[in-house]
């Protein structure tokens, strides 16, 4: 009786976590199905991205165009748009997660701050600022601490942890 009772529970938790996971590609509808490079973005006449949820997300060419002066040319293949600010939602403080080093480097650099490799934390006022002054270059993802775990970020390739809507 108590197996039985363990694997409703299993059972249970991996229904809610399915759940948690449904809820979270609706939150995230927002996000590219795919990401391009500085480079290509800023080779196109109308920069912009396929998002999931089918509709386009713009660039301003003059944010593409200021953040293009953080890195050398070089770099530019390496950074693909739009950044992903994963949000931490269960700290106590509202933070935000770079996850891929290269973006890291790059949203360092534009806040001042010294990149010592891995993932970059942001608070609320590093947000603010990114937001206020490249509102075109970030996007909000919201996350549950086991997508910190795992590289969460849409590449290339079209390839999303996230449901398909």
């Amino acid at each position: 009786m108590r197996a039985l009772a363990f694997g409703r529970a299993v059972e249970r938790d991996s229904l809610l976590e399915a759940l948690l996971r449904e809820e979270l590609g609706v939150a995230n509808k927002h996000l590219p199905r795919t990401r391009k490079s500085l480079e290509e973005l800023l080779s196109e006449e109308y920069p912009r991205v396929l998002c999931r949820d089918g509709t386009l997300h713009f660039f301003r060419k003059k944010e593409l165009e200021r953040i293009s002066n953080f890195i050398d040319r070089e770099s530019w293949d390496r950074i693909l748009l739009p950044i992903i600010i994963t949000i931490v939602p269960e700290s106590e403080s509202f933070v935000g997660v770079v996850e891929d080093r290269y973006a890291a480097e790059l949203v360092s650099r534009i806040l001042g701050l010294e990149y010592r490799g891995g993932a970059l934390f942001l608070y609320k006022p590093q947000l603010y600022e990114l937001r206020r002054d490249y509102s075109t270059i970030f996007q909000f993802a919201i996350s549950y601490p086991t997508d910190l775990t795992t590289n969460a970020l849409p590449l290339r390739s079209g390839d999303s942890p996230l449901p398909d809507l």
